[in-house]
Parts: structure tokens; sequence; C-alpha cells
């Protein structure tokens, strides 16, 4: 990162937000109704209110960052992680989270200062999938209101996540130049990058739930994970539609799909059973530390050399990504020496920021 915060305090406090998987919160692998790693908006403790469990942690230039907020940064990281099959520390994950959190509210501003506003179709479809993931509007706003939050609140979240998306790509994309000769030099620099493995083209469902969950629990997850089977496997529906629907995890709104992977690249044992398909194939139920898995593949394709006209889309894909990010990571720079950054629940933030509370 460009700066460092040391944020015991605010750890402290995100950290009874990320639950075991022995609980049963909102969605997990993750933004459905099922068990998650992360809810961040998991109900608060008897002995505490809802206020308090959303209180504003920092402010950035003025602008407040709430709990609530970081907390969806964390579930949005660990449940990418989970995708992998990897794991975080909780108190990295906090920190990690909360200088996320800063760095959007700083892209924000900038946003707005060239007057980018969100695209609010794109905002009410976002809410809208919130809102059937959570159960409907009432739950939703229910478990907003459990956190301190409301439904106006969570609507501004999504607004700013989609003036920075506008922000890239008005002001950063379109300035980034990937030439012919860069991916050439690239594919021939990196010739160990384009030798691949056995691939497949793989799709699941994913029902959340830890392996130590009640058995009536576990019991239960099953049988949703079965029943959503059953219905792909009947050949009335497309296995991507059905994953849409159902699956739990952040695959879902693109069926499922996991993209091209390589054995050992998903949590085992959904990377063995991938492999063991046909394409067309659907699995069986395949339980993981995360919960129960539905798969099945697209295509399958040997170990093979990767000509640089099949790689030349991606690596330019990738080049440019690389230097939008790096164009974004020198705005950076430039925002934080110059922001005001204040701790609102104390704690120590250190770095080149101003006004620390």
């Amino acid at each position: 990162m460009r700066f460092t915060v040391t944020l015991t305090t605010i750890a402290c406090l995100l950290l009874p937000a990320v639950p075991t998987f022995s609980q049963q919160p909102d969605e997990a692998e993750t933004r459905g109704p099922v068990a998650s790693q992360i809810d961040p908006m998991s109900t608060p403790t008897a002995d505490s209110s809802a206020a308090a469990s959303n209180p504003v942690v920092l402010r950035v230039n003025g602008d407040p960052v709430y709990a609530v907020e970081i907390s969806m940064i964390m579930q949005t990281i660990q449940s990418q992680l989970a995708e992998r099959g990897e794991e975080v520390d909780a108190r990295e994950l906090a920190r990690v989270a909360t200088e996320r959190a800063i760095e959007q509210k700083l892209i924000v501003q900038e946003a707005r200062r060239f007057g980018i506003v969100p695209d609010e179709l794109q905002v009410a479809r976002a809410a809208q999938m919130a809102e059937e993931q959570t159960g409907g509007r009432a739950a939703l706003e229910a478990k907003l209101r459990n956190t301190g939050s409301n439904y106006e609140q969570f609507l501004g979240v999504i607004r700013e996540i989609e003036i920075m998306k506008a922000f890239v790509n008005r002001q950063i994309k379109p300035n980034v130049i990937v030439t012919d000769e860069e991916i050439a030099a690239y594919y021939n620099d990196n010739p160990e990058l384009f030798d691949a493995d056995e691939r497949v083209h793989a799709y699941h469902m994913i029902f959340i739930v830890g392996e130590d969950a009640d058995p009536a629990v576990l019991a239960a997850t099953r049988s949703k994970a079965e029943a959503a089977r059953n219905r792909a496997a009947a050949g009335e529906e497309d296995f991507a539609a059905v994953a849409r629907e159902l699956s739990e995890g952040p695959s879902a709104p693109t069926g499922g799909d996991l993209g091209w992977v390589t054995r050992g690249a998903l949590v085992s044992p959904l990377s063995e059973t991938v492999f063991s398909l046909q394409p067309g194939e659907i699995s069986g139920v395949v339980q993981s530390r995360f919960g129960f898995h539905v798969a099945t593949v697209s295509d399958r394709r040997p170990a093979e050399r990767i000509s640089l006209d099949e790689a030349s889309d991606q690596v330019e894909a990738f080049l440019r990504q690389q230097k939008a990010t790096d164009a974004v990571g020198q705005l950076l720079e430039t925002l934080v020496k110059n922001a005001r950054i204040e701790n609102m629940i104390g704690g120590d933030i250190a770095g080149p920021t101003t006004g620390a509370k």
C-alpha cells in the first residue's frame, strides 16, 4: 500500500463482524440466504445498540467512513480469497479493508471534482440483487437497521462504487495505450506464463456452510445443493441459469463461471471433481470446507504452449489493467499526500496524512 494505517482499535471493532463458518449469517462465497465467512451486516450482540455497531470510524477530508463500509470491503476481499481456497488473518483483513476504504473515498472525491455521477440504473440493479439475496427489501432493511445503518446509506455505498467505476472508465482507461510491440515483448519475456497446464473451463454453484455446523444445518444445506443439482441435471434449464438463481457465491451473476482453471487452483475436493468431468457432465454434490458445491465443465484443453496470437488479447488486457492500476496508484499517492484522515475512535494513523485524531 502507499501508506500504512495502524488500526488496533478499528480492527477490534470490526472483528465481531467476521463470524466462523459454523455461524449462519447471510451469504458468503459470498454475495443468498445462507452462511458466510464474513457478513458485513451481521447482527450485533444483545448488549450493543444499532448505533454503536456502525459508528463513524474515520473521516477522509471530512467525509465519514462507517464501520459497515469497511466490513463490506472485508466481505468482498474474503469472498475473493475463499473462491480460490485461500484464507487471511482477520486483523490483516481489517487493516487492508480500512486502507482500501480510505483510498476509495479519495477516488470518489476526485471523481466528483470532475462532475462524475453514478449510473442510477446500475445502482438500482445492484440494490435489487442485494434485496433478492437477502430475502427481500424488508429483510435487507431489517439487517441494515441492526447495524445502525439504513437503506439510503446502503444505496450511498453502491453509488460510490459506481462513481469509482465511471471515474476509472472515463478518466484513466482512455489514456492507457498498449502497443503491439509491448504485447510481443511481454510474451517473449515471459515464456513460462504461456506454457499452459491441462485446463478445464469450470462452473459451479456453492451453498455456504461450515464443516463444523450443526448436523441439521449441514443436512438442510446439502438438500438445497442436491435440489439445485437435480434441476440442472434434468436438462430443462441451463446450468448457468440455475447458478445465477441459486448459487450463493460471487460467481453467481455470471452463471457460476470460474473461467479456465488448472489442477489445484480450486479448493479441494472441488478441483479434483471438475477435472473428473467431461464437457457438459454435471457433478454430484461435493463438500469442501466452504460448503457444498455442484460443478460442470464446458471445455477441456491439454497441456500446451499458448501462441502469441491466442494470448494477444489476454496480454493486452493485462497490460492495460496494469497501466490503469499504476495510474490510479500514482493518483492516490498525490491524493493521500494531501488528504486529511481523522481516526474517530482512537488509535494511531501513520503515514503522510494530517489531522489524526
